[in-house]
């Protein structure tokens, strides 16, 4: 009986990662021959401006470098002791995985946890796995805090959204919708981080604690350990807060960056940069909903629909394609890291 669970399991797991491959290839095959003769010109300019590609490239890389930094640090303040060699290559193997695993960038996360485990000395198993989930709502509290920031400054040219070549018609209450929705899910992301660092009111909820009572004693204490790592984070909060706006200016908005020169590539003139600045941002939001891996082909529709609003028309459509080229590119060298790292258990990461 076990053995044929385990094998309709991996039936099942093989299922879903090929459906959500093909719904990735739809959407970009949808998008591509949507935009045809858009992308055959986009391409053609690259020609001539393929000098904006480098900078492109090395600011991709850039950022990947100072998400591992981050962790490093968040890190530290639970007392987990890790090298930048470790912290870069623990997070690289994370983007490799976030192609094929269940769930995109969290299936990533949930294989570095598995690698972080592997190497972590008994007794800071769980503080390690837990400053693996706060690098993550740290990450997304900066995404969601940016994406109010630039939705709110960019209402007047989202409320001229059209959904080009869906076939769908939207008049002004739909786009308010879609504005309002937007607005509510990043503050609702926001709002759990301060009821993650606040769990102690919660904790004064009679079935809260005995909830937490109860997981306590089938993980061994885990609740408890990842309680009191939260209090140091909270206790931290500076830090917390300055890794935060890290992540806003060398995370996200430097992928704004990253997309302008990938404009400029192609040719684009006469965009809003705010506008490219929305874009990005809500489009890796939309890569967030583990539909397809890594988010590929529902950043890349979110993208395009938004830059042709911020007014660099249907050429853009080649810009989500290079921007994606590239992300899957560093997500595919970073399995690169199996080979110069073993993942075999080392001294690190230590408890201080």
């Amino acid at each position: 009986m076990a053995e044929t669970d385990k094998t309709g399991g991996t039936v099942k797991k093989i299922f879903w990662f090929i459906l959500r491959i093909s719904l990735a290839g739809g959407i970009i095959y949808w998008l591509i021959s949507a935009n045809s003769d858009s992308i055959k010109t986009g391409f053609s300019n690259i020609g001539e401006n393929w000098g904006w590609l480098i900078p492109a490239t090395l600011l991709y890389g850039f950022h990947m470098m100072v998400c591992a930094w981050r962790w490093k640090k968040l890190a530290e303040i639970v007392h987990i002791k890790i090298t930048m060699l470790e912290a870069t290559s623990l997070t690289m193997k994370g983007y490799f995985f976030s192609l094929v695993l269940p769930g995109g960038a969290i299936g990533g996360d949930i294989a570095k946890i598995g690698f972080m485990a592997s190497r972590s000395d008994r007794g800071t198993k769980v503080e390690g796995a837990f400053s693996i989930l706060m690098d993550r709502i740290t990450g997304m509290a900066a995404l969601f805090a940016t994406a109010i920031v630039v939705i709110i400054l960019s209402i007047p040219s989202l409320m001229k959204i059209e959904l080009t070549g869906s076939g769908l018609v939207l008049d002004d209450f739909w786009r308010i919708l879609i504005i309002i929705g937007l607005l509510g899910l990043c503050c609702s992301g926001i709002i759990a981080m301060f009821a993650v660092f606040n769990h102690r009111v919660l904790e004064k909820i009679t079935l809260v604690k005995s909830l937490m009572d109860w997981l306590d004693g089938k993980t061994d204490g885990a609740v408890t350990r990842m309680c009191t790592a939260t209090d140091l984070y909270k206790d931290s909060w500076h830090m917390v807060l300055f890794l935060s706006l890290i992540g806003i200016v060398f995370i996200h908005l430097i992928l704004v960056v990253v997309v302008f020169f990938l404009m400029k590539a192609i040719g684009l003139e006469g965009f809003s940069i705010m506008g490219v600045a929305t874009a990005v941002v809500v489009a890796n939001i939309a890569g967030l909903i583990p539909f397809t891996p890594g988010g590929v082909g529902i950043r890349d529709l979110t993208m395009r629909e938004l830059l042709v609003v911020a007014g660099a028309g249907t050429a853009s459509a080649v810009v989500p394609i290079l921007f994606t080229s590239i992300l899957i590119a560093f997500n595919l060298l970073a399995g690169l890291f199996f080979i110069f790292d073993s993942g075999k258990k080392t001294k690190t990461p230590t408890m201080d």
